[in-house]
């Protein structure tokens, strides 16, 4: 039988597939190649730009802390009245019970943000957060619309837990109680003290003393390393990078933890000598007595930025700390008037 000629197309077919297949292998390696060269650059812009608008944040901060002390002639406190503070008498006498208001919440028409300041009831507490059962000033929910508002200048754009919502033994007096909290990104820097300390008056001429502290801070003046060489705030991200979900910091909400950045050296009888794990737990991004995730404690200072964390200054400076300085120099900076002067980073 007569078989009709196959014609060239079809006859090739067979023969051009495999080199089509080649080819369209070959090109998506080579795509593939591009986009892994060109995507750590991607990510990298992508930080970069995230850091600048953290560093924008910080200056904010700065220059807000600057315009409350040409105000009132003082910085404002971290913390007023705090409810892990265990002195009923004190608390009673000064503000007639337990208050938790934050420092940011005062320093808020100087971030414009007047709409909420201007609404916010500083004659009540702000948080229920009175684990020792000292009464608290007020209701402590009329704010509640207040600190769960939202405001770019306190996250963190790397941080990404910045801007949740959080709620814990709502209607409760606990460490943590909160509802609607939002988890920010920074911290006042407080030298050794915490929500749990003494008044900041008290402390006055101990070298441990941070540029804020409980119902009080420094005037400028009483900053005598200098303002470009002692910190004011710093990033302090919390929620999955803290050893406990409950940790700071908390923005408008005088929880525990919420607003202190703590940094701490027990011994300095003469100079700064922090133990090896002093050393460690608080350094910036110290990992918690080493823990396998590398997560850190409640009051320390940290960020999602690679390797380090942005603080800014007294003068309102902002600059990028690296999380492997020396300890004693990241002290030095963060005591205000312990007379160790922390030389060009």
């Amino acid at each position: 039988m007569h078989r009709a000629p196959v014609p060239p197309i079809a006859r090739n077919a067979a023969w051009h597939a495999p080199a089509s297949l080649v080819e369209l292998l070959v090109v998506i390696a080579i795509t593939g190649v591009l986009v892994g060269l060109l995507l750590p650059a991607v990510q990298q812009a992508r930080e970069a730009a995230r850091r600048m608008s953290c560093s924008n944040n910080l200056k904010q901060l700065g220059l807000a802390a600057h315009n409350y002390h040409d105000t009132f002639n003082v910085l404002p406190p971290a913390l007023q009245n705090s409810g892990r503070y265990n002195n009923e008498q004190y608390h009673l006498d000064t503000a007639g019970g337990v208050k938790n208001t934050t420092g940011w919440a005062m320093m808020l028409p100087f971030l414009e943000q007047a709409s909420i300041y201007e609404n916010f009831n500083f004659d009540v507490s702000t948080s229920s957060s009175s684990p020792y059962d000292i009464p608290l000033v007020g209701d402590a929910t009329l704010n509640s619309e207040l600190y769960s508002t939202r405001a770019s200048t306190f996250e963190c754009p790397s941080h990404p837990q910045a801007g949740e919502w959080s709620s814990y033994d709502v209607g409760g007096t606990s460490f943590y109680a909160r509802e609607n909290a939002v988890r920010t990104s920074y911290f006042f820097s407080t030298g050794y003290y915490t929500d749990y300390s003494r008044p900041y008056e008290l402390t006055n001429g101990n070298v441990q003393q941070g540029m804020f502290g409980n119902n009080g801070a420094a005037k400028f003046a009483a900053v005598t390393d200098g303002l470009s060489n002692s910190l004011a705030f710093g990033e302090g991200a919390g929620g999955r990078s803290k050893t406990s979900r409950h940790y700071g910091p908390w923005g408008l909400s005088g929880i525990h933890t919420g607003v202190h950045g703590r940094v701490v050296v027990r011994d300095v009888s003469s100079g700064i000598n922090p133990s090896a794990s002093e050393s460690q737990n608080y350094s910036i991004n110290g990992a918690w007595n080493n823990d396998a995730r590398r997560r850190t404690y409640a009051w320390i200072f940290g960020s999602y930025h690679p390797g380090g964390a942005q603080f800014a200054y007294g003068d309102g400076s902002v600059r990028f700390l690296s999380e492997s300085m020396d300890f004693v120099q990241f002290a030095r900076l963060a005591y205000i008037h312990d007379n160790e002067v922390v030389g060009e980073l």
